[in-house]
């Protein structure tokens, strides 16, 4: 909502927000025909308009509302209750972000969501029972109502996500989504010997179905421990060459090797799974 300026002509949408704005602040039952905006009323509104701004940009996670694509897809209150507390951990992962300069580019329609859940390739899933359960649950599938066929989502959804977030703002957890979707084959093909971690369904309303990670296995298995440790290693490559990877371009084993003799990688992990073994030189991955 704009501010409104009395010495100007008032453009349709103006006569609507105001029309309403003395309907409900003054709870007059009137008609359009009968009402009729004041300068008084015009700088009551603007104080109201003010006001909410700033508490809104003040607190943006408590003030922000998900769009509930209902046309669509109707949801059952389970779903409705996740929503809102889901949507004040992605508006806080976006301040955090935000911090280092870092813009994620979240998709707000129902199309863009199904590529995905923002530009940058990062899911950002809340977990409300972490903090009570030591666990995080990892979803695969799901359904709007527990009388319906399964849909692939989570981890085994095709998109563009390339990492996960997962938990709240006192305690989360950053993985590499490749590194979770192995975790998933490894416990289909042999679900009892991975210590810290097993398949679960969500009882109370029969929609999810996932697996668990105990914190200490979460610790093990995640790529970074911060996001401030998270936006360090994405902007950091690793230079293969031979049987070695390389944290700095100018480590002096190839300093003077052309670009085209190197294979680079995002992430260490991603070089020594790839065979690579780590550069012996000690200055090598120190910044």
């Amino acid at each position: 909502m704009r501010i409104i300026n009395p010495r100007e002509r008032l453009s349709p949408e103006d006569y609507l927000y105001l029309f309403w704005f003395e309907k409900i602040s003054s709870g007059a039952e009137i008609d359009y025909a009968d009402f009729q905006p004041t300068e008084s009323l015009i700088y009551r509104y603007n104080d109201y308009v003010k006001t909410w701004n700033d508490r809104f940009l003040a607190d943006p996670i408590h003030y922000e509302k998900p769009v509930d694509w209902d046309v669509s897809r109707k949801k059952t209150p389970y779903f409705k209750g996740k929503l809102q507390a889901g949507h004040e951990f992605e508006v806080w992962v976006e301040q955090e972000f935000a911090k280092y300069g870092v813009e994620l580019g979240s998709f707000f329609d129902e199309e863009g969501q199904y590529s995905g859940e923002n530009e940058f390739g990062l899911e950002i899933k809340h977990d409300m029972k972490l903090a009570k359960t030591g666990n995080i649950y990892i979803e695969y599938q799901e359904r709007l109502r527990n009388n319906l066929p399964w849909t692939n989502s989570g981890i085994l959804k095709e998109d563009n996500t390339k990492y996960w977030i997962i938990g709240n703002s006192a305690e989360y957890y950053i993985f590499l989504k490749q590194d979770l979707y192995r975790l998933y084959w490894q416990l289909t093909e042999s679900p009892i010997s991975l210590p810290g971690c097993r398949f679960v369904r969500e009882l109370e309303n029969g929609t999810s179905k996932g697996f668990i990670i105990n914190r200490e296995k979460a610790k093990e298995i995640s790529f970074a421990s911060s996001i401030s440790e998270f936006i360090s290693k994405i902007n950091t490559k690793y230079y293969a060459n031979g049987y070695y990877v390389h944290g700095r371009r100018d480590c002096l084993y190839i300093a003077n090797k052309p670009e085209d003799a190197l294979c680079v990688f995002d992430s260490l992990e991603e070089a020594l799974r790839a065979g690579y073994k780590k550069c012996t030189q000690d200055s090598c991955f120190k910044k």
